[in-house]
């Protein structure tokens, strides 16, 4: 029996790093969440919309993680040039980031079936970190280390989407400068590290009057997050997707998209950890609302 070496290179890399993730690290299973890793996904849909994606961790916690973003992609047939762009708030019990993502892809036909979208963002983000939350846990008032913290600090970042038939292939080191800026003067809540996204995906042959079927996996180290590999299934069906995925980081989540070639799409999903070494309730609801902003594509 042939085997398919996507999913074989897809068992092997989950394999490898099962052990490896921390249980913070998050799912990506929307399309809007994608777009702040890599800006070359802008144009793919061929569609204009605007966003708004809603996550909130560990509920019933006091100040516990939580991001809302606002995205945009504004794509006409007529132009090269895609252009787009992302607000996203993340609040993290005393921080607090507040990021601005101005983004552009070009997409270039290589040959009859593969083109390739090349990405560019410019990247400003805003850090913050509260002292009157912050206070040092072994009594001393004026720990240096929880000094209240303001910081911003401008990037840039690259990425590139290549399609071929169903398959594809995409990476993207989303803020080049960070080792350089933050390297001599680091602060409690930024690494001095390398941040990178990769994936590779493919669509399965099917009915797809009935349904389709779309496989992903992913490579990345983000923000807090720990060198993850997640595996990402989506099943289309007339009236929406519906999304699993699991990672490394012993996270699994499993949600929908409804109404997709409608004015307004609706999406929910919720992950949990499916391995837990603790009984703190580490459980992740996220809610997309996407506005179709383009005439019904019927391709």
């Amino acid at each position: 029996m042939k085997v398919n070496p996507f999913y074989l290179l897809l068992f092997t890399l989950v394999y490898i790093q099962v052990a490896r993730g921390q249980e913070e690290n998050h799912l990506f299973l929307f399309d809007g969440q994608f777009q702040r890793t890599n800006p070359s996904v802008l144009g793919l849909k061929q569609e204009s919309y605007l966003g708004l994606l809603i996550d909130s961790q560990w509920l019933g916690i006091k100040d516990a993680p939580k991001q809302q973003s606002i995205f945009y992609d504004s794509y006409k047939d007529t132009q090269n040039l895609n252009l787009g762009g992302v607000i996203r708030n993340r609040s993290r019990f005393g921080e607090q980031n507040i990021q601005l993502l101005l983004q552009s892809s070009y997409p270039l036909q290589l040959r009859a079936e593969t083109f390739i979208h090349l990405g560019f963002q410019l990247v400003g983000d805003f850090f913050s970190s509260e002292y009157n939350y912050l206070r040092s846990v072994d009594g001393v008032v004026n720990d240096p280390l929880f000094q209240q913290q303001r910081r911003f600090i401008p990037n840039v970042g690259i990425g590139f989407t290549l399609i071929r038939n169903n398959f594809w292939v995409q990476a993207a080191v989303p803020r080049l400068l960070d080792q350089y800026l933050i390297k001599k003067s680091p602060t409690i809540f930024l690494r001095n590290k390398l941040h990178f996204f990769g994936g590779i995906g493919t669509e399965l042959k099917t009915n797809q009057d009935t349904y389709t079927i779309k496989l992903g996996g992913y490579v990345y180290n983000l923000a807090y997050d720990e060198l993850t590999v997640q595996l990402k299934g989506t099943l289309g069906l007339r009236i929406g997707e519906v999304l699993f995925g699991m990672n490394s980081a012993k996270n699994m989540g499993i949600g929908f998209q409804l109404n997709q070639r409608n004015f307004l799409s609706l999406g929910y999903f919720f992950q949990f950890p499916y391995l837990s070494s603790t009984e703190l309730n580490k459980t992740n609801h996220s809610l997309s609302l996407l506005f179709n902003l383009s005439p019904k594509n019927i391709n």
